[in-house]
């Protein structure tokens, strides 16, 4: 391991080597080895994970799926529905529906064999 390295190498997050997000990194903050990918790429379920040239794209998707995540079984409960969009004022957060609407339309042009629609409310 290169001993002035700071951020983990493995993926497009660069975690700090001090508290690293996920097993690989781990692995490699304790020995300094790069742990071998497995043969087959990383999947949830029977899709195959996107991979982007763009750390952002990636951390889009990635932080996207942990919030989806998080929100459909992370056991948060109705009390809380409110709290989950504190964090962003009021303009954010209509900045951000709107963002992700225009995302999820031209995805869903991307992927004809979608069945997931969506209406406009």
């Amino acid at each position: 391991m290169n001993t002035n390295a700071k951020t983990c190498p493995i993926c497009p997050r660069h975690c700090n080597l001090s508290a690293p997000h996920c097993e690989r990194g781990e692995e490699y903050s304790k020995t300094g080895i790069l742990p071998q990918k497995q043969a087959a790429q990383h999947n949830h379920g029977h899709f195959q994970r996107l991979q982007f040239e763009k750390r952002e794209q990636q951390l889009i998707m990635k932080y996207l799926h942990h919030a989806v995540g998080a929100a459909d079984r992370g056991g948060i409960t109705q009390e809380n529905a409110e709290k989950m969009f504190s964090v962003f004022t009021e303009d954010e957060t209509i900045l951000l529906a709107k963002l992700l609407e225009r995302l999820s339309d031209h995805w869903l042009k991307l992927a004809p064999n979608s069945p997931l629609r969506h209406s406009r409310h």
